[in-house]
């Protein structure tokens, strides 16, 4: 930093003494974006959009008798949006049971669209959204902050969600391949799948499969023993590229954060990471770590969805 030195000189009196000002580093520019938090406690409650930074004031004119102080904005706070989801896994009435052939009864936005969680999917679509700039396609990728925290049942739930909308294609991509569940809940063959792909044994386009519900496709997760950890790292960010020109919407399940740290890895090809938890464990200073590893990678941390039974 330059420092600017003024002499101050008068008629009836001796030049003043040189007098240091203070660095003008300007403003600070915000350390990182705020994201906005998605879970809690009480349902839907939203706030307003983050407030612009006020600008500086003018710079007071420099005086001899004392060095000039400029006062520095701290970063303006994060306004944050609340939204929790209720899930179970009990048998929905009228829905087939896991294993019958088509999606299971954990998809109430499908079997019960009118329900009041499928109300609560519809909050969650419409938040994610807001966040997201429309016209372009979208890679949004879900992860645990720790085991059994329903990101399938949540993934899908939206998934079926996006997919209503008039003209949205919407791909679910299961890269949970140590504990693929995807094909599973929605009546598919499990293989070949996403594994497979990026182990150059079949074509993408082959792998792709049509599900029961309309616009939306899905990548399974594969045979896991099809691919190397070094290769999913490398080749996930491109797969995902390449699926942006195919989609409206990719929604990849990420599984339990740490898991597979090659698959994390692979957090910034996405438009945005959602760490799904349990109400209970949201306080726990396990997930503060998983949401500053996502921010290490250069992901982009738009907030958590908390699931509660």
């Amino acid at each position: 930093m330059s420092r600017v030195y003024n002499v101050l000189t008068g008629a009836a009196r001796p030049a003043a003494p040189v007098t240091p000002e203070a660095p003008d580093d300007g403003v600070w520019a915000n350390e990182e974006a705020p994201f906005v938090e998605i879970g809690g406690p009480s349902g839907p409650v939203f706030s307003a959009a983050p407030a612009a930074t006020t600008p500086p004031p003018p710079k007071p004119e420099p005086k001899a008798e004392a060095p000039r102080s400029y006062p520095r904005l701290a970063p303006a706070p994060a306004a944050t949006a609340y939204l929790s989801v209720r899930f179970h896994d009990a048998i929905v009435p009228g829905a087939p049971r896991p294993g019958g052939g088509g999606p299971d009864s954990s998809l109430v936005a499908f079997h019960h669209p009118d329900h009041a969680i499928s109300g609560e999917y519809r909050a969650l679509r419409d938040e994610i959204r807001r966040q997201l700039p429309d016209g372009t396609p979208r890679v949004v990728l879900l992860a645990a902050a720790a085991p059994e925290a329903g990101t399938t049942t949540v993934l899908l739930n939206l998934a079926v969600t996006l997919a209503g909308d008039a003209g949205g294609r919407v791909l679910v991509l299961d890269a949970n391949a140590t504990r693929a569940a995807v094909a599973a809940r929605l009546g598919l063959r499990p293989t070949p799948g996403l594994c497979e792909v990026l182990g150059h044994h079949v074509p993408l386009a082959w792998a792709v499969q049509p599900s029961a519900i309309q616009n939306l496709q899905v990548l399974t997760a594969g045979d896991a023993g099809e691919v190397k950890p070094a290769t999913l790292a490398r080749d996930l960010p491109r797969l995902l590229a390449q699926l942006r020109q195919w989609y409206d919407w990719v929604l990849v399940d990420g599984g339990v954060w740490g898991k597979m740290p090659e698959r994390d890895a692979a957090c910034p090809a996405a438009d945005a990471v959602y760490l799904v938890t349990r109400e209970a464990d949201a306080d726990r200073p396990e997930f503060a770590d998983v949401r500053g590893r996502v921010k290490e990678l250069g992901g982009v941390l738009r907030g958590y969805v908390a699931t509660r039974v």
